[in-house]
C-alpha cells in the first residue's frame, strides 16, 4: 500500500498538461528608407510590423500560460519569493521581445516622418488665387 501513493503521484504528474516551452518571434523587418521609399514599401513595412506584433502577443500569451502552470504546479505551499521570481523570469522574456519590436516600430515612425515630409515637398504648391 505504501508503494501505491508514490506510483499514483507519479502518474498524475505524467498525465498532467506539459507546457512546452514558448517559441520566441523571429523579429526581422526591413524598414524603408522613407524619404527614397514609394508607398507601397512603407505599407509593405507597416503590414509586417502588425503581423509582428500579433506574434508578440502570441508569445505573450503563451509565457502568461507557462508561468501560471508553473505556480500552479508549486502548489499552494509555494513561497511567494518563488512565485515572483518565477514571474519576473516570464516578465523579462516577453518585455526582451517587446523592446525590440518597440525599436523596430520607432525607426518606422521616423521614416514615415521622412515619406511625409518627402510627399509634402514634392505636393504642387497652392496657387494663389485671382481676384
Amino acid at each position: 500500500m505504501k508503494l501505491l501513493l508514490p506510483v499514483a503521484l507519479a502518474a498524475a504528474v505524467a498525465a498532467a498538461p506539459a507546457f512546452a516551452d514558448c517559441v520566441k518571434p523571429t523579429i526581422s523587418i526591413t524598414i524603408p528608407d522613407g524619404s527614397k521609399a514609394v508607398i507601397a514599401d512603407m505599407l509593405a513595412a507597416q503590414h509586417a510590423i502588425k503581423d509582428a506584433d500579433a506574434a508578440v502577443q502570441q508569445f505573450a500569451d503563451c509565457l502568461k500560460a507557462e508561468q501560471d502552470a508553473k505556480i500552479a504546479a508549486g502548489g499552494p505551499s509555494m513561497k511567494d519569493e518563488d512565485k515572483i521570481k518565477i514571474s519576473t523570469e516570464y516578465t523579462d522574456r516577453q518585455n526582451e521581445v517587446a523592446d525590440q519590436l518597440q525599436k523596430i516600430a520607432d525607426q518606422f515612425n521616423v521614416e514615415v516622418r521622412a515619406f511625409k515630409a518627402k510627399a509634402a515637398a514634392a505636393a504642387p504648391a497652392a496657387q494663389p488665387a485671382k481676384n
